[in-house]
């Protein structure tokens, strides 16, 4: 799940969970050993739930924050009808008139709130496009950090910018005109500095097609053979972004940066 994904949840959660007491917490008993941090959050109100990047913070009113990043196909459902606790539930929140389930095997960490921001995973974090107000500042400081590697493998980087997966990567790189193979430390202060202004716009489209439910309107990811809508040139998927994962893009929109790769004339 990516961060626009993420955005779109922690919005669901805010309007259908927080402000109500958890009245119960089921989780299975063998499957975890931070029962007793869980099970005391019970009667306590989840304030609101955020977002960061691809991580969810739920944060109790007592003062305890929940950080859950949706992995290995996790992911979190609100009922509005009590019934039987679905056996495949790692934690059932159960709420006055509904019923929030996590099934799948994602990360979960339980912090105090005055904890969060120095706990390494949290520390590490770049600025998030959709949530950090210096992000302007921050993204061109942090991508000028790694001048050696890929326009594309940077884009994925966590401790970069939060949030973006292969998808969005693709798409950003193809919105920006940039090929797969450009290099950070070739790129010019004004293309670092337009793209910051990419990234948060193509983050929050996306973050608005996930919060209507509506599915993002690619023009590049996974349509290789099909024509770029701009040019009409064939789409192609190579790993010349160096980033152990196929990127999709137009030779003929893409040409910033391009060079010689081995799958690629």
């Amino acid at each position: 799940m990516e961060g626009p994904q993420t955005r779109a949840l922690a919005e669901h959660l805010n309007e259908t969970i927080t402000g109500k007491p958890v009245q119960r917490i089921l989780v299975p008993e063998n499957r975890w050993q931070a029962n007793v941090l869980m099970l005391n959050c019970v009667g306590h109100a989840i304030q609101r739930v955020r977002s960061h990047g691809k991580w969810l913070f739920f944060d109790f009113s007592h003062g305890v924050t929940w950080l859950c990043q949706l992995i290995t196909k996790a992911k979190w459902t609100v009922l509005f009808e009590e019934g039987e606790p679905k056996k495949r539930a790692l934690i059932t929140l159960q709420l006055r008139d509904r019923v929030a389930v996590l099934t799948g095997r994602p990360i979960i960490y339980i912090l105090p709130s005055d904890k969060v921001a120095s706990h390494p995973e949290v520390k590490a974090m770049g600025p998030d496009p959709l949530s950090t107000a210096t992000f302007q500042d921050d993204f061109p400081y942090r991508l000028r950090q790694l001048p050696h590697r890929t326009l594309a493998a940077a884009l994925l980087d966590q401790e970069v910018v939060a949030g973006i997966g292969n998808m969005l990567k693709c798409e950003i790189l193809h919105t920006s005109c940039f090929s797969p193979t450009l290099r950070v430390g070739a790129m010019l202060a004004s293309q670092i500095d337009s793209l910051a202004g990419t990234l948060v716009e193509l983050l929050t489209a996306a973050a608005t097609f996930a919060i209507k439910g509506q599915p993002y309107p690619y023009r590049v990811y996974d349509r290789a053979g099909l024509p770029c809508e701009i040019c009409g040139t064939e789409i192609t998927a190579d790993r010349s972004g160096q980033d152990g994962r196929l990127t999709w893009h137009c030779r003929t929109c893409q040409t910033v940066g391009r060079e010689p790769t081995l799958f690629q004339p």
